[in-house]
């Protein structure tokens, strides 16, 4: 006979994201995408369009 596991649920909003916690959240994400093609592109993806985000706020503000 099969065993039945229950299944697993993990809540990672109660995760502040300032400090050390933080650096984990980010380091199981770093994990994740490694193992998965399409979460890969997606992280490389975020991680262009949020320095693309931030150069266009910094050019606006020195601007003003």
């Amino acid at each position: 006979m099969r065993e039945r596991f229950p299944p697993v649920a993990i809540n990672f909003g109660a995760v502040r994201v300032a400090g050390v916690p933080g650096l984990s959240l980010v380091a199981i994400v770093v994990a994740i995408a490694f193992q998965f093609p399409e979460a890969r592109w997606l992280l490389a993806l975020g991680v262009a369009a949020g320095t693309a985000v931030a150069a266009a706020l910094i050019a606006i503000r020195r601007r003003a």
